[in-house]
């Protein structure tokens, strides 16, 4: 029986969890599907490749400058837009466009974007203390360093990063930004000299990650903008319609499970035993219902998606509640 599993994304870039995303997408031709997380085009590639029109957001003017280019085989069945994710549903109503079949959003800050020096995503390389995905919208790291006190800098570092030593560290940022600041080497030198000896030796990654994990989701508000894709999406998906998210960390999954499951378990019975009122059914499904993680062969070839995680969570047809309801399960 020949393998039906979709291969890896050719070069020049290989998004994580393709094989992943292509099989729970399962798109059709003719579905309309939005990738809000355009980046460099290679899952959009595969949605178009499997005969879908695609509407592909993303607030970063070079991924939609790259991405014009890559998918332009495909014609008018590929509309990009540049536009934050969380600006979905005003998005597609000026398009004329009323329900979907697919959302996918890939929560990652790609790989060009780390690469790019001048991004400031990462302290690999010299480069400004920016971190904005668009560069044209809101403040830099290194400004919101300079601007916020050191009480709201260290709340950011322990509810963003995850930072234990979000005090020290926040005191060492303040210090930096009020000595003229620098480039991503130098803040990340300063997070490193603030961590003690005996933490720094039993890190298995750089002390500075959990610093610019948290930066770079408070520049961006990603958290914020999760929420608002989470409430906004699934009404706008058709019936049978597919929501996939790609998430890089805990903070993100959480968010994921919590809403995912909100939608797609019925609320508890009355009291009494009593079942719940038809209205009460969910609309939705959470299959499957753990994440799905980068198999082994991926995370040989791209140690980037080591911490990637996909949910998966699908709008009913119309007639399936009640059968789910009669069944007596979820």
């Amino acid at each position: 029986m020949r393998d039906e599993t979709p291969a890896l994304a050719p070069a020049p870039h290989t998004p994580v969890l393709y094989r992943e995303v292509l099989t729970h997408a399962a798109a059709r031709p003719g579905e309309v599907w939005v990738d809000c997380t355009l980046g460099r085009g290679g899952h959009a590639e595969g949605l178009l490749g499997a005969g879908a029109r695609l509407i592909g957001l993303d607030k970063d003017p070079e991924a939609l400058s790259y991405c014009a280019r890559r998918l332009a085989p495909f014609g008018d069945r590929f509309t990009p837009v540049r536009a934050d994710f969380r600006e979905l549903a005003p998005r597609l109503r000026a398009l004329g466009v009323r329900a979907v079949d697919g959302v996918l959003a890939d929560l990652g800050v790609s790989s060009p974007q780390l690469d790019e020096a001048a991004r400031g995503f990462s302290f690999s390389a010299s480069g400004p203390v920016d971190m904005r995905m668009d560069p044209a919208r809101g403040p830099s790291a290194a400004e919101l360093i300079a601007t916020l006190d050191e009480l709201d800098l260290a709340r950011a570092l322990r509810d963003y990063g995850e930072e234990p030593l979000a005090r020290p560290i926040a005191r060492a940022l303040k210090a930096w930004a009020a000595a003229g600041g620098g480039d991503t080497l130098s803040l990340a030198a300063a997070v490193a000299a603030a961590t003690p000896a005996r933490v720094r030796h039993q890190l298995k990654k750089h002390p500075a990650t959990r610093t610019f994990q948290a930066l770079r989701i408070l520049v961006n508000d990603e958290l914020g903008a999760l929420h608002d894709l989470l409430v906004a999406a699934p009404p706008l998906l058709a019936p049978g319609g597919r929501l996939l998210v790609i998430s890089f960390h805990s903070l993100e999954d959480r968010a994921l499970k919590v809403a995912f499951r909100a939608l797609s378990e019925p609320p508890p019975p009355p009291r009494r035993g009593l079942p719940p009122p038809p209205s009460a059914l969910p609309a939705f499904e959470a299959r499957p219902r753990r994440p799905v993680a980068p198999a082994d062969d991926e995370l040989a070839a791209n140690p980037r998606a080591r911490s990637a995680q996909l949910r998966v969570l699908r709008r009913l047809p119309l007639d399936a509640a009640p059968a789910l309801n009669a069944a007596g399960a979820p």
